[in-house]
């Protein structure tokens, strides 16, 4: 643990190391169950956001060269923003999987969503969920949905309790295809907040997310070897691995971010010189976030929190060609104790939207 990290932050760290539960740090999700948010599955800000084909909306994809040191980035992905289409592409896509629909979910709520599946199971596809069952409280929003599918037929599981949240996101389809995102399944997620989804296509990355996915849905211990950025199995050391090769700039948009390890490598950076752009929720801060946004602004990190979409993204561009898009949160709790899956990426289009996307909010922000 650095000396310099503050005594909260220390606090939180080590109660952290010593598994007691930290219910600030825990994902709030759409809105802030955890922190200041009305309702399960509803965001905090309604009617605002951009529509598709504006800023932030619609979908960019293609391949590009890329540099990195480590694990090498996926060079096959697409991104779609939202708020742009209800989460309309995500629908067609189910509902045009030819064999089989598999489903990692924290929150599921979205009727044609959930209709889709079951149509889907319906017409002889393999259709598997596994579904988060408990939140930050106690309480369990997926236990109707959950009765839902099992009685329509549909294989649904609870995440292991190995996991102090399955906080995942992530949609399988024919095997061939990985919607790894920040959003969750609800009606609210694609119209007032801002979410990135990353459409992965490289068949190892796939076949990676798949053996996850198969292993959660039995309950054993899932095999962690390719290019994702697992949690709680590598997103520390990967996240880190791609702030600390950042040579110029840094741009962030995250619901929530303390971990000491991702706030040192971020003063890092900017004691290297690279400008440092983060877009932040405007949900009331834990301890630990307060604690981090301060020693951020006294190492001279430029920091905004915007209202409208509500930042629901967990993203990262390093250098304008190298990008990050998943389900972990910048927290010691989602990076160490959460099931999370994310996707770090060169394809130059996808990069430069969610480039493009966090420039604009950075720039509609108030500063911190």
């Amino acid at each position: 643990m650095p000396p310099s990290w503050p005594r909260a932050a220390l606090t939180i760290a080590l109660l952290t190391a010593l598994g007691c539960e930290v219910p600030a740090e825990m994902p709030p999700e759409d809105g802030g169950l955890a922190g200041g948010g009305t309702s399960v599955g509803g965001g905090t800000a309604t009617g605002g956001g951009d529509v598709a084909g504006g800023p932030g909306g619609g979908v960019a994809g293609g391949a590009a060269g890329g540099t990195g040191g480590g694990t090498a980035p996926s060079t096959q992905i697409k991104i779609i923003v939202e708020p742009s289409d209800n989460a309309a592409a995500l629908r067609t896509a189910i509902m045009g999987a030819a064999s089989s629909i598999h489903v990692t979910m924290y929150l599921l709520s979205s009727t044609p969503i959930i209709t889709a599946l079951i149509a889907q199971k319906n017409a002889g596809r393999d259709v598997k969920v596994v579904l988060n069952q408990l939140i930050p409280g106690g309480a369990s929003p997926n236990q109707a949905v959950f009765t839902q599918l099992q009685n329509a037929g549909v294989a649904v599981a609870w995440a292991p309790s190995t996991f102090t949240l399955t906080h995942e996101k992530c949609v399988i389809l024919d095997g061939t295809s990985a919607w790894i995102m920040n959003m969750n399944v609800t009606a609210s997620s694609p119209t007032s907040n801002r979410e990135f989804l990353a459409i992965d296509t490289d068949l190892a990355e796939v076949h990676e997310a798949e053996a996850i996915f198969q292993a959660d849905f039995a309950g054993t211990p899932a095999t962690v070897a390719g290019n994702l950025v697992v949690a709680p199995v590598n997103a520390r050391p990967r996240l880190n691995e791609l702030l600390n090769g950042a040579t110029s700039t840094i741009d962030i948009e995250a619901e929530e971010l303390s971990d000491y390890q991702v706030v040192n490598a971020l003063v890092a950076a900017r004691g290297r010189g690279a400008r440092v752009h983060i877009v932040l929720s405007d949900n009331a801060a834990s301890a630990a976030q307060t604690t981090a946004v301060a020693q951020l602004k006294a190492a001279g990190v430029a920091l905004v929190s915007l209202h409208t979409p509500y930042i629901h993204a967990k993203s990262i561009v390093v250098d304008g060609h190298l990008a990050y898009v998943g389900s972990e949160n910048f927290t010691t709790a989602s990076l160490v104790h959460n099931r999370e899956l994310g996707v770090i990426f060169d394809t130059a289009a996808a990069v430069q939207l969610v480039l493009t996307t966090t420039t604009t909010d950075f720039a509609n922000g108030t500063a911190l």
